[in-house]
């Protein structure tokens, strides 16, 4: 019964937004007639009255209409009253049926009035009249009646005729020849018989189009100035005499800012941001050029210290033995699988030839021990990886290959960048609250700025320049980087396995650490790194690496003599396959432990911030009676 009855329900529900839906888009309208009479014009003490007279055909079900009246360019509307076919409504909030409410809002003067009855494909007639009070303009050379009768805002519905109707007082004719009448919006034809005025629509007005009407008359020495006018005159005089002026200077300022502001970083970097020539360099180089270490070459190429820079720290401290990286594999639910977990182990080489840098990793792993799993160091390790940033920024310096940080540079730049866009954002803001009376064209100074800044952000990148001595060993590590990144293109995979162990931590710099160990892993009898232990492989390697005792590394020449040994055969056979041909065996974990220490190294509590944390993706190279706009009235109006 339950179910039934949410099914039901949800019925209901479909059904009336479906039914809502329809009757929205079946209800329409058209004003036969919209007319507007303006009369009982004081020009003396300046008001008048006002009278909207409509005549509308409604297609589908009515129950109100509203009228919003801005009170722009005016004092005040009063004395509203409306009828419906003849008999008037009663001034009532309370939304019942023959009641009208109006009350101003900052919209302007809003008219809501709710029909006798509801309408339904039925057509009907309304008389909407209020006073007007302070909207005639005095000036000496003639007073004038402006008046937006239809407006913009009439929802689409067509109007398809209309006549604005101007009874002015005795003595307040407009002069032939010296007093103008003319209509705006929808096109229309005048017609004066003395102190009567009628503008006609000559077509259906459609869509959002207006119907103005503007009369001059002799002007009045005693009429009331409005209070509004002083301030419009001003604004109307600005605008048609100061106003262009202002867009072009406005206009050039933009352009000089947007222009001049992006040659001038252009010519910033041109002169100071780009790295200095340097000579002809092989397209590829099969050695490391120097002894720069891998972090430091990999934080030289790009100019950012990345996270494959710090997993080449650790890399490269163990392949020259201060370290031991020791893989266990714990057998998978039910015995199916196994998981690899990885530990690191001190060895007793003294740290007293390391870089900064280096020291920094050795103790921050090996702080008041002497091994460390991996998995300790997750949502922990992150904060050491800033400081070893510093470090290797601070490296680039000292080895004569930056005159300053790059990252110091780069970060003057984003700020410079950023406090251009804040301050585009606080003009822009500006801009828009000034514009109606300054210019329109002034928000284009703003957005000048922020162009400025976005370039700075952009450019902040290519600011770091390299000193002569950097900008050659750059090249030589990229001739280098070509030769690891295409190695069977320019040798023997074969011949060159005999590197794989020395060049590992460059490749892992280069972001190619996973292609590196692959390719070798195809090579037979490519030996295990020395400073790696896969336990589980036995041999040698059973029982693991001691912490702190000596790591002596293989001797390449293989065994001089057969080897004592207990229960059979098996064992010399076990250590010639695990020393010879090892890789392979061991490449799935090898590389499996690189790509867990980086997710390791730079993972973070959910609560922690941003300080410090990498992406762990490959690494890529390379006055008076103006006549212009202005009427009183306007607004909207609606039903439904």
């Amino acid at each position: 019964m339950q179910k039934r009855a949410i099914v039901t329900f949800l019925s209901l529900v479909l059904a009336t937004l479906v039914f809502s839906s329809v009757d929205a888009q079946s209800k329409s309208l058209v004003w036969n007639r919209w007319d507007v009479l303006i009369n009982n014009v004081d020009v003396t003490g300046n008001s008048f009255d006002v009278t909207e007279s409509y005549d509308i055909d409604f297609s589908g079900s009515f129950r109100f209409g509203s009228a919003v009246i801005p009170l722009t360019n005016l004092n005040s509307i009063t004395n509203v009253a409306v009828s419906e076919n003849g008999q008037a409504l009663e001034e009532s909030c309370s939304d019942d049926p023959g009641t009208f409410c109006t009350e101003d809002t900052s919209d302007g003067k809003s008219i809501t009035y709710y029909f006798l009855r509801p309408l339904n494909n039925a057509s009907a007639k309304f008389d909407i009249s209020y006073h007007v009070d302070g909207a005639l303009r005095v000036y000496s050379g003639g007073d004038q009646l402006w008046w937006i009768a239809i407006p913009s805002n009439h929802y689409g519905y067509p109007i398809e005729n209309s006549t604005i109707t101007v009874q002015m007082p005795q003595g307040s004719a407009p002069r032939e020849g010296v007093d103008p009448v003319e209509t705006y919006g929808a096109a229309g034809t005048v017609n004066v018989q003395g102190t009567t005025i009628t503008a006609t629509a000559n077509e259906e007005i459609t869509d959002d189009q207006t119907f103005e009407i503007r009369v001059q008359y002799p002007h009045n020495a005693a009429a009331v100035v409005p209070s509004w006018q002083s301030k419009f005159d001003q604004q109307r005089a600005y605008d048609e005499k100061t106003k262009p002026l202002v867009d072009i200077g406005l206009i050039a300022l933009s352009l000089l800012i947007g222009i001049g502001g992006t040659l001038a970083i252009y010519a910033r970097w041109y002169t100071k941001g780009r790295d200095p020539q340097i000579g002809p360099v092989p397209k590829f180089i099969t050695d490391p050029p120097d002894t720069l270490s891998p972090a430091i070459v990999g934080t030289l190429i790009d100019e950012k210290a990345d996270v494959q820079d710090v997993i080449s720290i650790l890399v490269d401290l163990a392949r020259r033995g201060y370290l031991v990286m020791e893989e266990n594999q714990e057998p998978g639910l039910f015995g199916m699988g196994s998981t690899s977990k990885f530990t690191f182990k001190r060895t007793d080489k003294p740290d007293n030839d390391l870089k900064a840098y280096e020291k920094r990793m050795l103790n921050s792993l090996f702080s008041l021990r002497m091994e460390r799993t991996m998995d300790s160091m997750k949502n922990t390790f992150y904060t050491v990886i800033s400081a070893l940033q510093v470090d290797l920024y601070k490296g680039l310096v000292d080895e004569g290959l930056f005159t300053t940080n790059p990252q110091t540079t780069r970060a003057m730049w984003s700020g410079f960048g950023v406090l251009l866009l804040v301050v585009a954002g606080i003009l822009i803001y500006g801009a828009f609250q000034l514009g109606d009376t300054v210019s329109g064209a002034l928000v284009l100074v703003p957005f000048s700025v922020g162009f400025v800044g976005l370039v700075a952000l952009v450019a902040g990148n290519a600011m770091p320049a390299k000193t002569r001595k950097g900008a050659e060993e750059a090249a030589k590590w990229r001739a280098f980087y070509e030769y690891l990144q295409n190695l069977e293109k320019y040798s023997d995979v074969a011949e060159a396995s005999k590197h794989f162990d020395d060049y590992l931590p460059y490749a892992v710099a280069f972001g190619l650490d996973n292609t590196w160990v692959r390719r070798f892993a195809q090579v037979p009898n490519v030996p295990i790194p020395y400073w790696y232990y896969p336990t589980y492989m036995g041999g040698r390697y059973h029982g693991g690496y001691i912490a702190g005792t000596p790591l002596p590394r293989p001797a390449m020449g293989g065994l001089p003599g057969p080897l004592a040994h207990a229960g059979g055969s098996g064992s010399l056979n076990d250590l010639s396959r695990n020393m010879s041909g090892g890789l392979q065996n061991i490449s799935k974990g090898l590389t499996g432990m690189l790509n867990s220490a980086s997710r390791v190294m730079t993972s973070q509590p959910q609560s922690s911030g941003g300080s410090g944390r990498w992406s762990s993706g490959g690494r890529g190279f390379s006055g008076g009676g103006g006549f212009g706009g202005g009427g009183s009235g306007g607004g909207s109006r609606g039903f439904g």
